[in-house]
């Protein structure tokens, strides 16, 4: 979590954070995606507003992508509760496959960041 700046940090935390919050609320409802959980979509609401908050927030172009995805993820969850005969690895799949999205685009922004560093401690050119 030490890898990145600012923003890769935030992200990855709030990531983590959902994923362990998501793995207990799964427990406490009792489900294995057999169900929509409103638990877990209403964490999944949250974590959507909290990305979309820092998107609004940023100076980062990358943090766009977030919330889009959590959106994603989202809207899976409207669909198994409109749709409750949508098979459970379909909708676990559902939910998983954009978190994976987003781990790996906050990666790639904090191997950007640590490669090249923040815009401010870029050499000023000269003119030649």
């Amino acid at each position: 979590l030490r890898w990145g700046d600012r923003e890769a940090r935030f992200a990855m935390s709030t990531l983590f954070l959902a994923s362990a919050l998501t793995v207990a609320g799964l427990w406490i409802s009792g489900t294995r995606f057999e169900v929509a959980s409103l638990l877990v979509a209403g964490l999944d609401f949250l974590v959507f507003i909290i990305f979309l908050g820092h998107a609004l927030l940023s100076q980062r172009y990358w943090t766009i992508c977030l919330p889009a995805f959590q959106l994603m993820a989202c809207f899976a969850h409207v669909a198994k509760i409109f749709g409750p005969d949508i098979l459970p690895r379909v909708y676990s799949a559902g939910q998983g496959h954009w978190a994976y999205l987003q781990m790996l685009l906050i990666f790639l922004a904090a191997k950007w960041h640590r490669n090249h560093g923040p815009p401010e401690e870029a050499e000023p050119k000269t003119r030649q």
